[in-house]
């Protein structure tokens, strides 16, 4: 019996005595929040989590599959640490939300077991492949927003990574699991790489907040793997494989060691290395790019966050209660007030930290929606290259294909400058 399976019957039992998600920062300060990007999903008031169903079926969700998952935990009836919020049933029990994702998962976990795994033809190996990616990816949304606190969470967390090692085995391309050294600890990455000879470039993702490592299948098979880029990703600090790190305003502690050690990765060509950040993860990405010019080639941003986030206190006060508390936990904070994480996330500005009052010296591409409250042109335009600069706008409607367009051009710019 495999360990998933093993995992899916211990877990698969309901029990009351878990504390829920949205109970586990304690927030002196509460807000309703405002609409912060098309990108980062649907606010709505009478949900703790940010809703992202767009995004959710651009990774391979199936829409109606969703929608009635989300349907049972808006209608259930179970008790709730805050009766305005739907997605705030206590325990692992029918309603809640990590049990109602988990048990999605499951159902295209139950899907690939019945495949004959002695005898795959290729449509089969292409089925296995994509019903573990879709259970991966409700068990990756199970866990979110990925708190290190939540056991529950930590459970899903193992699962969508175990389905996801699954899938891989039935994918197409090569997959490597490689660990890196970050001072006296492993961590634990990815290396994905497309179908070519020899060393190819390779594209190290710098995750957003809300992310996990395994949720960026679909841009390395659709956009990075056709052009002959590799991809690497890595968890960010507390999160996943990397949830024993802290995220310091040294935020690209990890990445920096990893790109260290590159040039012992037999598979890549670690002198054609591109940094990708998106939303959160540009901080990341930016910084490397500032504090590692000679072994980065180029700096790719989608939507990023470098400046107005960490000092804007208005717009910290409006930010919604989940992504607060998921900023909280990043940090390890456990209480947080509205002027605590200001003074926190003031350190984080890579304009305070002198890095944005000079050129960067590598060729940058920013890509920017329009009307995303936490990424503006502005933000885009302090990220200055020396070498190329490129700003694209993208309209927010309709977003699977903006998504699409920002994509296509990011690959088409890395090409260009290698």
């Amino acid at each position: 019996m495999s360990a998933t399976k093993n995992l899916s019957e211990q877990i698969f039992k309901q029990q009351y005595d878990y504390p829920e998600t949205s109970g586990l920062i304690n927030r002196i300060d509460c807000s309703e929040g405002s609409s912060i990007s098309p990108l980062d999903g649907d606010l709505d008031s009478r949900w703790y989590r940010i809703i992202n169903p767009i995004l959710w079926f651009w990774r391979g969700l199936p829409k109606l599959e969703v929608e009635a998952v989300l349907s049972r935990i808006a209608a259930s009836t179970k008790k709730h640490t805050n009766d305005k919020w739907l997605d705030s049933v206590i325990g692992y029990q029918p309603g809640n939300w990590i049990y109602e994702f988990l048990n999605q998962s499951a159902e295209w976990s139950a899907k690939a077991d019945v495949i004959d795994s002695n005898n795959l033809s290729e449509d089969d190996k292409k089925n296995l492949n994509t019903y573990h990616l879709i259970a991966s990816e409700y068990a990756s949304i199970a866990s979110y927003p990925h708190f290190k606190n939540d056991e529950l969470a930590m459970y899903a967390q193992t699962c969508a990574y175990q389905a996801y090692t699954k899938a891989l085995n039935y994918s197409p391309y090569k997959i490597k699991e490689l660990e890196f050294k970050v001072e006296d600890r492993n961590v634990k990455t990815l290396l994905h790489l497309p179908k070519t000879e020899g060393t190819c470039p390779v594209v190290l993702i710098c995750n957003a907040l809300g992310n996990l490592q395994i949720d960026f299948y679909r841009y390395f098979s659709e956009y990075l793997a056709p052009q002959g880029f590799a991809m690497l990703t890595v968890d960010l600090p507390s999160v996943g494989y990397s949830r024993n790190f802290t995220l310091t305003q040294n935020s690209s502690q990890i990445h920096q060691a990893i790109i260290e050690q590159l040039a012992n990765v037999p598979w890549v060509d670690n002198n054609r290395l591109i940094v990708a950040g998106f939303r959160f993860g540009s901080h990341i990405a930016t910084r490397l790019s500032y504090l590692m010019p000679n072994k980065i080639k180029g700096l790719f941003n989608f939507t990023p966050f470098v400046h107005q986030i960490f000092t804007d206190k208005e717009l910290q006060k409006n930010l919604p209660n989940s992504y607060k508390d998921m900023l909280a936990s990043r940090l390890g904070l456990p209480l947080v007030s509205n002027q605590q994480l200001a003074a926190e996330l003031n350190y984080f500005s890579l304009k305070n930290q002198g890095l944005l009052t000079r050129a960067c010296p590598v060729p940058v591409m920013n890509i920017i929606f329009e009307n995303d409250k936490l990424s503006t042109l502005t933000e885009a335009k302090l990220i200055h290259s020396a070498k190329q600069n490129k700003i694209i706008t993208i309209p927010k409607t309709p977003l699977q294909k903006s998504l699409h367009q920002a994509l296509t051009q990011s690959v088409t710019w890395m090409k260009s400058i290698l």
